[in-house]
């Protein structure tokens, strides 16, 4: 028979298995991002609303992606980052009661104009244009290093002014312009952290129709030398409105600050994965949910009840896959087609 094998040599092999592990420890994954670094990005918002309006039953919906190019322009001593950010270009669909499927892109603009006669009171030129709004503009944020927008500068409050907030909360506002920054980085710890730690993180979105206090647990699932892991859960709950029901003129923005005075959210839930390069610090690919139900007492037609869930997703891209299409390389397709055909019908 053959000797024993000891308890320290049975466990020499798991040793060196394990010390990777240990020796890894915690890891400062504050952003890599350097002045001069940049990144194309495609970020996807999905949003869809059931409603009950009246014993009326409808459901709404849009589909905005929105691709960008995100410059680092500088880095101040304490690790903040200037951050430039052009809207390349935004795409996509919303699906409205008596109008059906609405398709916007920018690098295509619908022809006509607000007032075309579209049997809506121009109600569908009016939608889109907001739909587009701020599309080849460029602002600039501070960004702190663990991903936080600190401030919008100058340029982001111009193009703001210009760009109100849009059908069904999918324009741009103040919170739009800070997601598609914090897209870029992702929400980061502030302190090294090792693999399995989790953190707490809140965060008051006090801009747009429905101000909300996200409460959110962090871990990090995983991390190498390429890239780290981040994934989340928490809740959503209602924060405050504003006094202010938008600026001296807009009756309609301000119809809708007063309704949504009334509204109580509740079943409020948040859930996200992120990854991130330690490479280059920008966002490799990340996907958020929220879902919440909605009470709102003082409706267009009384007391309304809605199911609402919004699915945001980022991924990298590039400034050719983020032109439009040739139609004139369809079309010759569509015609050699047509050729083969009618040659295949003389040749019978």
């Amino acid at each position: 028979m053959g000797a024993l094998m000891s308890p320290r040599t049975f466990l020499f092999p798991l040793f060196l298995i394990a010390a990777p592990l240990f020796a890894q420890g915690e890891v400062d994954l504050r952003t890599a991002a350097k002045k001069g670094s940049s990144v194309w990005l495609l970020q996807t918002m999905k949003q869809e609303q059931n409603i009950d309006m009246a014993g009326q039953q409808m459901e709404m919906g849009n589909n905005v992606s929105r691709t960008l190019q995100v410059t680092v322009k500088d880095v101040d001593d304490k690790g903040n980052l200037v951050v430039e950010t052009k809207l390349v270009r935004i795409q996509g669909a919303m699906t409205m009661p008596m109008m059906g499927d609405v398709e916007f892109d920018s690098a295509a603009p619908a022809e006509g104009g607000e007032d075309e006669d579209d049997g809506m009171g121009g109600m569908t030129g009016q939608m889109t244009k907001a739909m587009v709004a701020g599309a080849g503009k460029t602002f600039t944020a501070l960004v702190s290093p663990n991903g936080k927008v600190l401030e919008l500068m100058d340029d982001a409050k111009e193009l703001l002014k210009g760009s109100k907030g849009g059908a069904m909360g999918a324009g741009l506002d103040e919170g739009a312009l800070k997601q598609m920054v914090r897209g870029a980085f992702g929400d980061l710890p502030e302190k090294p952290t090792a693999v399995g730690a989790k953190w707490k993180d809140t965060d008051m979105e006090q801009d747009g129709r429905m101000p909300m206090k996200r409460d959110l647990e962090l871990a990090l699932a995983a991390c190498n030398d390429d890239q780290f892991e981040i994934t989340s859960t928490g809740t959503l709950t209602q924060g405050d409105m504003k006094d202010d029901a938008g600026e001296a003129g807009d009756e309609q923005e301000a119809q809708a600050r007063e309704m949504m005075k009334s509204m109580k959210l509740k079943n409020g839930k948040a859930t996200g994965s992120l990854k991130v390069s330690r490479k280059d610090g920008f966002v490799v690919e990340s996907n958020n949910v929220v879902s919440f139900d909605a009470e709102i007492a003082d409706g267009p037609m009384g007391e309304m009840q809605m199911s609402i869930k919004v699915t945001t997703s980022t991924k990298r891209t590039t400034e050719a896959e983020a032109a439009p299409k040739k139609a004139a390389a369809k079309e010759d397709t569509v015609k050699e087609e047509t050729v083969k055909e009618e040659a295949g019908k003389q040749g019978k």
